[in-house]
């Protein structure tokens, strides 16, 4: 077996190869799909998350090419392509060390079902009365939305890929969002979770959510149950400093940060920190970013 090496011939380091375990470690990794299920006509943006995912060149569905929407070490984003209905699928990575390996956590799912692609936001008050935005893909005929095994207070459907609902009352929890529709009723997916909580702060959104390394961001966070000295994280980091608007938003700094990529924003108060809250919570740092 080889491993990484170098030799110094004339003040000059040379590279010998890597192969073995040092390789192995380099290789891309999908850790998890979702959504995990999709329609057969294609067109689902699917986030895949993993390892060693950054410079990826392509990404496959059972071997069919996706269109690669965005990419970096741990996350990238997707378009699913056409596929055959009630067929299971790996979607595989590849980069210049090699291929994913195939693993249950990789399976996207083709249905002739209504499916969902995200619920937005994911996290609500157990009291109840958050409305929440459902995309997703064949709402047509919809006769009911649940939140677990109760039914949404109220649901409009906007459109054939999106329904408004409102949360009903629940105990602490996270329950998975159906939709039941003329052609059936919404797999259970990664995608439908939705988690009540006490009354912890809640992230709905992060305005100005790109930035640069440096930090100096000013950015606005608007949710609820946010109080007077509230702290902000931009992932494990404290905001450069916080102002406290009024109990749904916060203005705060962003610190500077030593990589680029996406953090969650979290805000802590005396009754506990903010849920993650994927993705209206998140902030991403660049290296050319304003």
């Amino acid at each position: 077996m080889v491993t990484a090496a170098a030799m110094a011939i004339g003040g000059v380091a040379l590279g010998v190869g890597v192969t073995g375990a040092s390789a192995h470690s380099t290789m891309p990794t999908v850790t998890s799909v979702s959504p995990a299920h999709g329609p057969v006509g294609g067109g689902t943006l699917v986030t895949v998350q993993g390892s060693n995912l950054f410079g990826a060149t392509s990404v496959t569905f059972g071997g069919a090419s996706a269109s690669l929407v965005n990419k970096s070490n741990s996350r990238l984003l997707v378009m699913s392509p056409a596929g055959t209905a009630d067929t299971s699928v790996d979607i595989r990575v590849t980069t210049s060390v090699g291929t994913s390996a195939r693993t249950n956590a990789d399976l996207f799912t083709y249905v002739t079902t209504p499916a969902i692609q995200s619920v937005t936001p994911r996290v609500g008050s157990t009291r109840g009365g958050n409305l929440v935005d459902i995309s997703g893909s064949d709402f047509t005929g919809v006769s009911a939305v649940y939140f677990g095994a109760v039914a949404a207070t109220s649901f409009h459907v906007l459109s054939p890929n999106a329904i408004a609902a409102v949360s009903p009352a629940a105990s602490v929890s996270t329950v998975d969002v159906t939709v039941v529709a003329t052609d059936g009723t919404t797999p259970i997916d990664p995608a439908d979770k939705y988690s009540y909580v006490l009354r912890v702060p809640v992230v709905s959104s992060v305005v100005f959510d790109v930035g640069n390394v440096a930090g100096g961001n000013s950015v606005t966070i608007t949710g609820s149950g946010f109080a007077n000295g509230a702290v902000v994280n931009f992932g494990t980091t404290p905001a450069t400093s916080v102002t406290y608007v009024n109990p749904t938003v916060l203005t705060a700094v962003a610190p500077a940060s030593a990589t680029t990529g996406i953090v969650d924003v979290t805000v802590i108060t005396s009754k506990g920190a903010s849920v993650i809250n994927e993705p209206v919570d998140e902030y991403l740092y660049t290296a050319t970013g304003p």
